[in-house]
């Protein structure tokens, strides 16, 4: 795997990452989150498609935290956990899950990673949902992906990328290498899966390199071994 040049590294030190959060409303937050369409109007791919089902298995994060409001996606694993991003729901009060046959969902936040970009959230009700399958191989340099999100907090879309490569983690604060993807993706896709073209989940999209228009993803195996070690803590209290 390629590693990014050094000028690469400072411009993403100078640039910074666009994340999955907005601004907090203007109104105080005890109030009502402000309406989402259904997101039941998705693009219909073939029901027996690979972007079918990763749409299926790919859901919108919504959280009222103490300071911010969160927007962003992620996926089902089993036992009705999801995986997202730690900067979409810190702090939360309230996080609701969106799923792709426009259900509304209630979410408790089960634990945030300390030295990565990930969380866990839990399902009240998981009927139905697609679980995703994760591959623990590593990307290949030039490997065709797909990006899978609900892009400013509107329909689920399917992007397809190319992997370009990875950059040292620990300039990003990651505990690992970070994959480069050479993918269109905008605010609201945090969280998101980085699927192959099998559907299964080889990463965790949390930030974009904002010259170069460069998805970022926490690999699955960085994950794996955050579950393994039961590593993840309950979020702290406003």
């Amino acid at each position: 795997m390629n590693r990014a040049p050094g000028p690469l590294l400072a411009l993403l030190i100078a640039a910074g990452v666009a994340v999955g959060c907005v601004e907090a409303p203007s109104a105080p937050l005890s109030s009502p989150a402000p309406a989402i369409e259904p997101v039941a109007q998705i693009p219909e791919p073939a029901a027996d498609s690979v972007e079918r089902r990763v749409q299926e298995m790919t859901v919108r994060v919504r959280s009222l935290g103490c300071e911010q409001f969160g927007v962003g996606s992620g996926f089902v694993l089993p036992d009705g956990v999801v995986v997202t991003n730690r900067h979409v729901i810190e702090q939360p009060r309230e996080v609701t899950v969106n799923t792709w046959d426009g259900r509304s969902l209630s979410a408790e936040v089960v634990g945030l990673a300390q030295d990565t970009d990930l969380a866990l959230l839990r399902l009240d009700d998981a009927t139905g949902l697609p679980v995703a399958e994760l591959r623990p191989d590593p990307v290949r340099r030039g490997e065709q992906v797909l990006a899978v999100g609900y892009p400013g907090g509107g329909p689920a879309t399917v992007t397809p990328g190319r992997v370009v490569g990875t950059v040292d983690g620990t300039v990003l604060g990651e505990p690992a290498e970070v994959i480069r993807v050479e993918v269109e993706i905008t605010q609201g896709s945090s969280g998101g899966p980085l699927v192959d073209r099998s559907g299964r989940v080889v990463g965790v999209m949390f930030a974009i390199e904002v010259d170069a228009g460069i998805g970022l993803a926490v690999p699955v195996a960085t994950l794996l071994d955050r579950l393994e070690a039961q590593s993840f803590v309950a979020p702290g209290a406003c």
